[in-house]
């Protein structure tokens, strides 16, 4: 019998020069005829030398994490632009203080840079981030992009005080990272909309609801207008987020309010939903925004953060998983082969004990602030310790292991390879726990 060799991996198509790119946005520019978007645009050789430039220093092998991105910013001559810059993007021009974002929406920029206050808006296949007032130096701005990483990305090159704002806001050490399985969402309980908006809150709240999201209807007046500081911050100090249909929401009440947000469009045009959450909450409202966007959540801000794994009761869905506060997961790992896992005696809820030994364990990692993992590490009880484990990849974090004498006498799970595999079999064959 004769047999064909295997197809080889497709070889993964690489992203435009920033050249390349370049030349793109200036035909596209031309093909839209539409001069009164821009109150200046670049000559075309002159933003070509910039591109080439982008281009030398990632052959050369900088990490320029906007390379290939053409931008567009209202202002000149402030900090955010410069970083943008400095991490590879190209300024096509200056665009004029337009809502809707046509520059982005045509596609003739990547992403476009907004510093006038202004009322949201929700333009077909636009999404508009607002940052943490403060996060970023000079100016309060937000970012619009047709791709929800594309804006964060952006963001994340911005932030801090870099020798330029000493006055910047950081990051603080109890962020929270995730909103967990089971957010809450506050949801107006009243609102007088037009019927197609209407429509797409409800299906993006749906969307939401059908992901794990706990619907709560709320009073949202203080979001309006001048706002109301005190109601607000009231009223979110339950909640994980606001969804809010996107209309009538100013960006100047939301600084006023020290809040961020995301508003993405809906699938009926022109009606959008945006994203509200707490200060320093932006990833939060990022993930519930990839929800509705479809895309896979973006990688979180670059925030200080420890990295813990876990083998029993702190997985995800088991009892004590509350305790890694506003964690986010780092995907699944498997130790080298020199661990293994028991039955410890004795322990409520009923856990494993990881120890030295001689197979391979399955477990999660989790991503927490500094503060959220000191608080976990005090409240680790005994028999349970933090110390380094070995994983198969080579990598050497900490993880919650068990004190070897604690678990004399117990029942070895080396056949389960991981508690969830431990925990399915007791499912079906019949309770094994001591007692």
């Amino acid at each position: 019998m004769t047999t064909l060799p295997p197809e080889p991996d497709p070889v993964p198509v690489p992203p435009p020069s920033s050249h390349e790119r370049v030349r793109t946005a200036f035909e596209r520019l031309a093909k839209a005829d539409r001069p009164g978007l821009w109150t200046a645009v670049r000559t075309m050789e002159e933003v070509l030398v910039e591109a080439k430039t982008v281009d030398e220093r990632v052959h050369a092998g900088e990490d320029l994490p906007l390379a290939g991105t053409v931008c567009a910013a209202d202002v000149e001559g402030v900090p955010a632009l410069a970083r943008l810059t400095d991490a590879g993007a190209v300024v096509l021009g200056t665009a004029v203080a337009d809502p809707e974002n046509a520059a982005v929406g045509l596609e003739i920029v990547d992403l476009a840079l907004n510093s006038s206050a202004r009322e949201i808006s929700a333009p077909p296949g636009v999404l508009t981030l607002k940052p943490t007032p403060g996060l970023i130096p000079g100016p309060t701005v937000s970012v619009s992009a047709r791709r929800l990483a594309t804006g964060q990305r952006a963001i994340a090159t911005m932030l801090g005080p870099g020798g330029v704002d000493p006055a910047v806001r950081e990051w603080p050490a109890d962020v929270r990272l995730a909103a967990g399985q089971h957010p809450r969402l506050g949801i107006p309980a009243e609102a007088n909309l037009p019927l197609p908006a209407r429509r797409a809150f409800d299906v993006a709240a749906a969307s939401l609801e059908a992901s794990g999201a706990v619907l709560v209807p709320v009073d949202v007046r203080a979001f309006y207008g001048a706002g109301d500081v005190l109601a607000a911050r009231s009223l979110l100090a339950d909640l994980d987020a606001l969804l809010l249909p996107t209309v009538g929401i100013l960006d100047a009440t939301l600084n006023a309010l020290d809040l961020a947000a995301v508003t993405v469009p809906g699938d009926r045009r022109p009606y959008g939903i945006t994203v509200v959450t707490r200060a320093f909450e932006d990833q939060i409202g990022n993930d519930l925004a990839s929800v509705l966007t479809g895309e896979q959540s973006p990688d979180p801000y670059p925030c200080e953060s420890v990295d813990v794994v876990v083998f029993g009761a702190h997985l995800c869905g088991q009892p004590l998983h509350d305790e890694l506060h506003g964690a986010r997961f780092g995907g699944l790992v498997r130790t080298a082969e020199r661990y293994r896992m028991v039955l410890l005696e004795g322990v409520t809820p009923p856990q494993p004990g990881v120890i030295p030994g001689s197979a391979g364990v399955d477990g999660e990692r989790w991503r927490l602030s500094p503060a959220a993992f000191g608080r976990f590490a005090a409240g680790l009880s005994a028999p349970f310790v933090l110390g380094r484990v070995e994983l198969e990849d080579g990598s050497s974090p900490l993880a919650v292991l068990c004190e070897p004498a604690a678990a004399e006498g117990g029942e070895g799970l080396d056949r389960y390879a991981s508690w969830r595999g431990y925990l399915r079999f007791v499912s079906t064959g019949g309770p094994r726990f001591p007692g």
